[in-house]
């Protein structure tokens, strides 16, 4: 019997302009990290002003300061160039608009050049012009955290569906596993132990829709319900989340808990975990990781949300920018206590199929083969 072929090792040069730590950020790291379990090796450009440079050193990634945006966009595109011509690499991986940008630019300079790969990890609508065009038609391939992205691409710029791949980011499924309530957290929020709570983990921007779910958790509140509301997370819209929590007098009932670096502890104290989302969703990462603690959701009709978020099947699904609705469907889940268990055990079940850590990386490995491939077949041409 012959001695399969060794398992191709690729080296991965990520860059990110983005200075916040939010889904699409911990998606890098978590990549880059599982690619490093199964043998590949990562380094970053980043900004050294970012949450994603510090927390890729503390990682022991190999991270490469540069500045990026306004009149330091050449000095980006010098920099990168130079560290691409010096240092081989196989797979170029730009995420952001600004450092796609220079790394395409940088990219197409090369006379040796890598692969060049584009993540686009937000659903939001990208213009449709000739230099948009140029940007999302120049890469080897596409990878998009949702297929909502991946039709969005197609429909408006015209990109060959066979150069994108949607690649939902994949859970720790030993992290985030079903746990009991910490009581020591439950004391840290000034929640009784018995308390009903629904959650959110969201970084508090505007179109995560905090003010919808506040409005919805008040009316609720208005019928009787004897529940908490648990916001776990830190953003520009908390100032706004805070008026609005005493404009609606259910100061008593909501918990701010700030950002949490380990969240799953928190996952496990919610009861139903909401996200009232109304724009710019791919597949968000903390629906996979409440479903992967068999936590009942509720959430919106936005984005690639219902890729995983099956009506009734691993939670239920209401229209974004609608309260009354969402208020109906978190009274049903905290009426029915069968129900909620059934679907948290399904959305467990969809997690551990689908949307590992380890399915994640396995699908990337499988774009970096298909594109390798592709290049020889052209260099035996």
């Amino acid at each position: 019997m012959k001695n399969s072929p060794p398992k191709p090792s690729y080296t991965i040069l990520q860059t990110e302009a983005s200075l916040g730590w939010g889904g699409q950020e911990r998606r890098i790291l978590v990549e880059a990290l599982a690619m490093r379990r199964r043998g590949h090796r990562t380094a970053f450009v980043c900004d050294p002003r970012g949450e994603l440079y510090q927390r890729a050193r503390l990682q022991n990634f190999l991270v490469t300061p540069l500045v990026f945006g306004g009149i330091k966009n050449l000095g980006a595109w010098v920099g990168l160039r130079r560290l691409l011509s010096r240092t081989p690499v196989d797979i170029l991986n730009t995420h952001s608009s600004l450092d796609s940008w220079v790394g395409t630019l940088a990219w197409r300079s090369l006379r040796n050049r890598p692969l060049l790969v584009r993540t686009r990890h937000l659903s939001t609508r990208v213009r449709d012009n000739r230099p948009t065009r140029w940007l999302y038609q120049t890469p080897a391939a596409i990878v998009t955290t949702g297929k909502v992205t991946k039709d969005l691409l197609i429909e408006r710029l015209g990109v060959s569906a066979r150069r994108i791949f949607s690649i939902p980011t994949g859970v720790e499924l030993a992290e985030f596993a079903p746990q009991e309530k910490s009581r020591e957290l439950l004391a840290q929020v000034q929640i009784p132990a018995d308390a009903f709570i629904f959650g959110c983990v969201a970084v508090l921007r505007s179109w995560k829709g905090h003010l919808d779910l506040l409005e919805a958790f008040h009316a609720l509140l208005q019928q009787g319900a004897r529940a908490f509301l648990l916001l776990v997370g830190e953003g520009p819209y908390r100032g706004l989340i805070e008026e609005k929590i005493a404009q609606l007098g259910v100061q008593h009932r909501v918990r701010l808990a700030g950002f949490r670096d380990q969240v799953a502890p928190w996952f496990a104290l919610m009861d139903v975990k909401v996200l009232a989302s109304y724009a710019n969703e791919g597949v968000p990462q903390s629906l996979l990781q409440a479903l992967a603690m068999a936590r009942p959701v509720v959430s919106t009709t936005v984005g690639g949300i219902p890729e995983v978020i099956l009506d009734a099947e691993t939670g239920l699904l209401v229209p974004p920018r609608d309260p009354r609705s969402l208020a109906q469907a978190m009274g049903r889940l905290m009426a029915d206590p069968d129900y909620r268990r059934a679907l948290g055990r399904r959305g467990r079940e969809l997690v551990v199929q689908k949307f590992s850590m380890e399915q994640m990386a396995a699908e990337i490995e499988t774009v970096y083969a298909v594109l390798r491939h592709s290049r020889e077949g052209e260099g035996r041409g």
